[in-house]
């Protein structure tokens, strides 16, 4: 397949030349969200273009394996997809970028599905809309972990509270109460997150979540 079949190489050039590691908080981002940020991605997402992964995973590679050194991480997370967007894509994009990036990742799981959150607008709604989606299995251990959180887009950041959520509630008790065990200080987590993206919105927030 040649490459003009995946991305243009106009297109691939001025990504290049627009990539730049920002941090907002504890989100690391490497481009805007911009026109040809979009061009990308939907390509990948939606066009079935898995191959695209090795472009995008080439593409950052330095900035997130800088960034897995400089905040000394002992997890990465990926951010799942539902289970008919799966079915629909065939893959899960995220997944498939830390496969060409040579990476051990931890897969959480997406207990319900949701719409999509780009067109959910209020922020109330996207808040509800994404509530109790993820669950992580309590055979995986995060206690006192360094966690980086991989994402292809952010937005509002609902998508990555609530996965920080989910990884916070795996110790909780069945009161609600967190439960780390004899070793109290074991409930020191530290969540990052590295995103290709950051729309304007995140960064009306700066970058909370």
């Amino acid at each position: 397949m040649v490459e003009c079949d995946i991305v243009s190489k106009d297109t691939k050039n001025i990504l290049k030349s627009l990539k730049k590691l920002r941090k907002l908080n504890n989100i690391y981002y490497v481009w805007d969200y911009n026109k040809e940020f979009k061009k990308l991605i939907y390509s990948y997402k939606y066009n079935h273009r898995k191959i695209m992964a090795k472009l995008i995973a080439e593409l950052v590679k330095d900035e997130f394996y800088y960034v897995l050194k400089r905040e000394k991480i002992d997890v990465v997370v990926s951010v799942p997809v539902s289970r008919k967007r799966k079915n629909e894509r065939g893959y899960n994009q995220v997944d498939e970028i830390l496969n060409c990036l040579k990476v051990n990742y931890v897969q959480i799981e997406r207990v319900k599905n949701t719409k999509k959150m780009a067109e959910i607008l209020d922020e109330e709604e996207r808040n509800r809309n994404i509530e109790g989606a993820f669950r992580i299995s309590r055979n995986v251990d995060l206690r006192n972990k360094k966690i980086l959180i991989l994402d292809d887009i952010v937005t509002t950041g609902a998508t990555l509270r609530e996965i920080k959520n989910s990884i916070l509630e795996q110790f909780e008790d069945k009161n609600g109460n967190k439960d780390f065990g004899i070793n109290k200080k074991s409930n020191n987590i530290k969540i990052t997150v590295f995103c290709l993206a950051a729309a304007r919105e995140i960064k009306v927030n700066r970058g909370e979540i």
